[in-house]
């Protein structure tokens, strides 16, 4: 039954990433995509926020406070894997620049598909991982099918248009059915990590994220918030794949799942506030960003 289960929750994380990165390229159109380019500076600041000080972060907590490998490897899996599909749901949730956000989560998505293969076997020098074997699930399950959705919605864009909703409920009944899976396969395990330790390096490790997009998102309150959120929702979907593929570790995704749990506990009441001071009864906004 365990072994069904481990199976399962396999195919399960394959689902999810798959029909994400789908509903991902469906629903951006190539104008979106390069709108954060408008703004040389403001990309700077993504890409410094997400690529450096948040991975620093990561390394820096896993060295300091005392967890095992197998959540490390967790830690620094999200620290470095940006662009979380969420981004755009929390943007709303925010009624922030939702523009920007679904041009930034794809500028980091893309960025993530290069960035992990070469700086993961950086930070874990001692685990012989190697740049191919990060980058090949990457490349074959995560960029194929987002390469696949762009450019369907180039060509078809109503057929596109009608999909996408479909594929991004897919994709949160897959989610779901992973964290069901995992948790069913790994109890004993993760009650095990629900240690003082774990939460508060998930804790840490958010926060401490949010504060350095929020420092870098410029002068314009807007890009700010969502620079913020930008940088605290990690690619759980890039960490996951990287987990399974490449570590093959239960205790790897268990923590990677109880980081995004928390995570979304922490951000999804603090969007909902920002919502509220900007106008508790207007709709999210869709404007440009500000250069």
């Amino acid at each position: 039954m365990l072994v069904v289960l481990e199976i399962s929750a396999r195919l399960a994380v394959f689902a999810f990433v798959i029909t994400s990165m789908l509903s991902v390229g469906l629903g951006l159109t190539l104008s979106q995509v390069l709108e954060p380019f408008r703004s040389p500076r403001l990309v700077l600041s993504s890409l410094a926020a997400n690529f450096v000080l948040v991975p620093l972060l990561a390394l820096v907590l896993t060295k300091t406070i005392a967890v095992d490998r197998s959540l490390a490897l967790g830690v620094l899996l999200l620290g470095t894997g940006a662009g979380a599909p969420f981004l755009p749901k929390l943007a709303e949730f925010a009624r922030g620049n939702t523009a920007f956000a679904v041009a930034l989560m794809g500028l980091l998505m893309t960025a993530t598909i290069v960035y992990m293969p070469i700086v993961l076997p950086i930070l874990l020098p001692g685990s012989h991982v190697s740049p191919w074997l990060v980058a090949k699930p990457l490349l074959t399950v995560m960029l194929v099918p987002l390469t696949l959705g762009l450019l369907l919605r180039a060509r078809r864009g109503a057929l596109a248009g009608r999909m996408q909703p479909y594929l991004r409920r897919a994709s949160t009944i897959a989610l779901a059915l992973v964290i069901i899976l995992v948790s069913a396969a790994n109890y004993s395990q993760i009650t095990q990590t629900l240690s003082f330790n774990t939460i508060l390096v998930c804790v840490l490790l958010s926060v401490a994220s949010f504060a350095c997009g929020f420092a870098l998102g410029g002068p314009s309150n807007d890009t700010r918030r969502i620079l913020a959120f930008g940088t605290a929702q990690r690619d759980i979907s890039a960490a996951l794949l990287v987990g399974v593929e490449t570590f093959r570790d239960s205790g790897v995704v268990v923590m990677l799942i109880v980081m995004a749990l928390v995570g979304l506990c922490l951000q999804v009441p603090v969007a909902m506030a920002f919502g509220r001071c900007v106008d508790g009864k207007g709709a999210p906004r869709i404007e440009k960003v500000a250069l």
